[in-house]
């Protein structure tokens, strides 16, 4: 075990300075990681062989379970409300390349259930990739946001269609065919992933909303993981699905100030997950397969890229894209990787002879597809980018809050002249501090309010957490801008420490307007004079 992980250590830091290479060349360095990967692979110098692969099949699977996580994120309903193309486009090019693979390939002789595999697989996408792509070019808006959930719907309607179609498959290949089993395998592989999904997504949502600092918010998030990976192993099921699924109902059903907290924490480490995946994937990849795809192959990747096209031109189109960009998304949805390569697997080992056929065309155009398609999609994204930036800034307005929080830690007077920017605002306050509403305080700041038509909320601070309370209370009642009068301790203080001011202002995403309450800290401490030995 420990020259497997010397092996891979060498090969990560080499995909790591091969990466930075292609950085420079403005070049995706998802692409270095694949190459070298392919290089000192099996089918390459061997530096790592198929053993050694298996041996670190583990990592690999918790790593593509992390990503997928992140994912779904982009597939949730308010990324899909917010592009409702990434929806119509998914389902539309999927079902235009299943039934036109299966078609193709049926003309020129391939039997009918390689056809049926190839068709419940030729609309899989590769969201990894191509979030790591939109990462690396750093790409921004809704169309690169879209891509990446395009890719995601695509994967999931993949795993669904495949655990359908796989006891179809299994019986007109003439194999054992046991109904009940292959009812078995339906409910594991697609509804038994969905269903771990939803309840692993939800749990993660009622329990991390309680965890404020990021670090066990993070360590939480993979400990769940960790156990939806072992969960998933003993069961069966989809696990690239389950964690797609996770990630979704996590950031649909959670507040949005804490979903947009929970996934930047754990987008923190998803570069060396990237590096870890792709390196390996590279390693898994078999160049000598691209001579093994005979005619059968030719058509499928022909077929697929042209059904990708047409099927995003068609999709977009409906979701409400010109059609300029639609037909630029379908090029995009051309990369095919991970949850196509998993799907092929299985059917080699499920189906016997035709599942082998079937599984080396989809290896073969992975190869194809993974090494070609990343440079197309960098550099569309990186030209959409560019364009969504001159024209947001051309068309940038500011809007004013329709409603603010105004939180203090200790009982506090809000100035006049705060009000008074309320009224001009016309925004809705919502007062946040440890007093009583029968306060003689509270209710002269009601009346002041009253008599300059400003609409107050007063709410009374009851815990001792004032960043998780002031956090919780922002999503309750969906702020637009928060007013902080926190203490701020005067003297020394320690700087590895953030104020309560700092640390909300990092959770946040809405503006942050803080007025500092000195305090007493700590007496400064007293300077020594240093002097030179010979001197004292």
């Amino acid at each position: 075990m420990t020259e497997t992980l010397g092996a891979f250590a060498l090969l990560a830091w080499l995909a790591y300075l091969v990466s930075r290479l292609l950085a420079r060349r403005h070049l995706p360095e998802l692409v270095g990681f694949l190459i070298v990967g392919a290089l000192l692979g099996p089918s390459g110098v061997e530096l790592i062989s198929d053993q050694e692969l298996a041996s670190l099949r583990p990592l690999t699977e918790v790593a593509l379970a992390i990503l997928m996580f992140v994912i779904g994120e982009r597939v949730s309903t308010r990324a899909l409300r917010a592009a409702k193309w990434t929806l119509t486009t998914g389902a539309t090019q999927y079902v235009l390349s299943a039934v036109l693979v299966f078609w193709a390939t049926r003309a020129v002789g391939a039997d009918r259930s390689v056809a049926l595999v190839l068709a419940a697989l030729a609309g899989a996408g590769a969201p990894m990739t191509i979030a790591h792509i939109v990462s690396s070019v750093k790409a921004r808006g809704a169309y690169a946001t879209g891509v990446v959930g395009t890719h995601a719907v695509s994967d999931a309607l993949a795993t669904t269609t495949f655990a359908a179609v796989l006891p179809i498959a299994t019986i007109l290949a003439d194999q054992d065919a046991d109904i009940s089993a292959a009812v078995v395998d339906f409910v594991q592989l697609g509804i038994g992933g969905a269903v771990l999904g939803l309840l692993g997504g939800w749990f993660i949502s009622r329990l991390g909303f309680q965890i404020e600092t990021s670090g066990e918010l993070l360590l939480f998030v993979l400990v769940h993981i960790l156990l939806g990976w072992a969960v998933a192993d003993w069961l069966e099921i989809s696990l690239p699905l389950a964690a797609l699924m996770a990630g979704a109902t996590a950031a649909s059903v959670s507040p949005e100030a804490f979903s947009l907290r929970l996934f930047r924490t754990v987008k923190s480490i998803e570069q060396p997950l990237y590096l870890l995946f792709f390196a390996l994937a590279g390693a898994s990849i078999h160049l000598d397969d691209l001579g093994g795809v005979g005619i059968v192959g030719i058509v499928y990747i022909s077929v697929r890229v042209g059904a990708k096209i047409v099927g995003g031109l068609i999709g977009g189109l409906f979701g409400g894209l010109g059609w300029k960009t639609a037909l630029r998304l379908g090029v995009n949805l051309t990369p095919q990787a991970g949850v196509a390569v998993g799907l092929a697997v299985l059917a080699s080992e499920v189906l016997g002879t035709p599942g082998a056929e079937a599984a080396t065309v989809v290896l073969g155009s992975v190869v194809l597809f993974e090494l070609v398609g990343p440079l197309l999609v960098a550099k569309d994204l990186k030209g959409s980018s560019d364009e969504d930036e001159s024209g947001s800034a051309a068309s940038t307005q500011l809007e004013l809050p329709g409603k603010v929080l105004i939180a203090s830690s200790m009982a506090t007077e809000i100035p006049e002249w705060l009000i008074d920017l309320a009224a001009r605002w016309r925004s809705r306050l919502v007062v946040y501090q440890p007093e009583e509403p029968e306060s003689d305080s509270v209710q002269n700041l009601l009346a002041l309010c009253a008599t300059k038509d400003v609409e107050v909320e007063f709410r009374p601070l009851r815990t001792e957490s004032f960043t998780g309370a002031v956090v919780r209370t922002t999503a309750e009642v969906q702020a637009d801008m928060v007013v902080l009068f926190a203490e701020r301790p005067e003297g020394a203080t320690s700087r590895l420490v953030l104020f309560p001011s700092e640390r909300v202002a990092r959770e946040l995403t809405v503006p942050v307007l803080t007025f500092p309450i000195a305090m007493q800290g700590p007496p400064e401490p007293v300077q020594r004079t240093r002097r030179w030995p010979w001197l004292s």
